[in-house]
């Protein structure tokens, strides 16, 4: 974590002496993870940006009592942010599949697997790896997208199918690296790649599948609707947040 943000947290978290430390532990998180955001917008790597971004704030101990008065907030700001923003997920991948020819309620029970236990999921407990590494932070987005999508192996005809998870995973992986600026090459492989990886795994692995060319395209296009709906997803919530963070500091200079 940046020096000068957990200097900021410390003389935070010393204002909130009037509440319990498991919740001024928790609004010490919540915090910690609005400013993250902020940053992020911002793009701000560097320990004089993080620095002077935060000279732009309430002073820490005034913070302390606006936090403590209305601490709820910006948890429930959070928590519907990441819903609309899972939903936004849910519903692209789910309309994709009704219109591939799947039945209603499979699409249905697809979108609402993709947008709230995985796309909103992803959103609600991001704040708890946010201090690691870009790589590291990538791969614990993975791992917990794939438990996430559990309930995505039963959107089927026939039981449980554990390679939907994989669905799953690559949201996970894709969120996580588009929270930064991505290469346009890079962009346009992911869906390519991991096209190619479903078709070895349940083609080649499994032997679930007879590979079959004309359906390349549209497990291709599948695919890229998961891309864009997380670039559309990530999008949106950046832009929440700057509406809510960026905007009041523009407005008091």
């Amino acid at each position: 974590m940046s020096r000068a943000l957990e200097a900021y947290l410390v003389q935070v978290g010393s204002g909130l002496k009037g509440l319990s430390r498991r919740r001024r532990l928790t609004v010490i998180r919540e915090l910690e993870a609005h400013l993250l955001d902020e940053a992020e917008a911002r793009g701000i790597e560097s320990e004089s940006g993080m620095a002077a971004m935060l000279s732009e704030k309430e002073h820490p101990s005034l913070l302390a009592e606006e936090l403590a008065a209305g601490e709820g907030q910006d948890a429930n700001h959070r928590g519907g942010t990441a819903l609309a923003a899972g939903m936004i997920i849910g519903l692209a991948t789910g309309g994709h599949m009704w219109f591939e020819g799947w039945r209603w309620y499979i699409a249905l029970a697809f979108a609402a697997a993709q947008g709230l236990a995985v796309g909103a999921g992803y959103f609600w407990v991001r704040r708890h790896w946010l201090r690691l590494d870009p790589w590291a932070r990538t791969l614990v987005a993975v791992l917990i997208t794939a438990l996430l999508s559990i309930p995505l192996g039963f959107t089927t005809h026939h039981g449980f199918k554990p390679t939907r998870l994989l669905y799953g995973a690559f949201t996970g992986f894709l969120l996580e690296r588009h929270s930064q600026e991505r290469p346009l090459w890079q962009t346009l492989l992911e869906p390519v790649v991991f096209t190619a990886l479903m078709f070895i795994l349940e083609a080649g692995v499994l032997g679930r599948i007879q590979f079959q060319w004309w359906k390349v395209p549209l497990e291709l296009s599948f695919n890229a609707t998961i891309l864009l709906s997380v670039m559309l997803a990530t999008r949106f919530k950046r832009l929440l947040a700057e509406r809510r963070v960026l905007t009041p500091q523009e407005q008091q200079g």
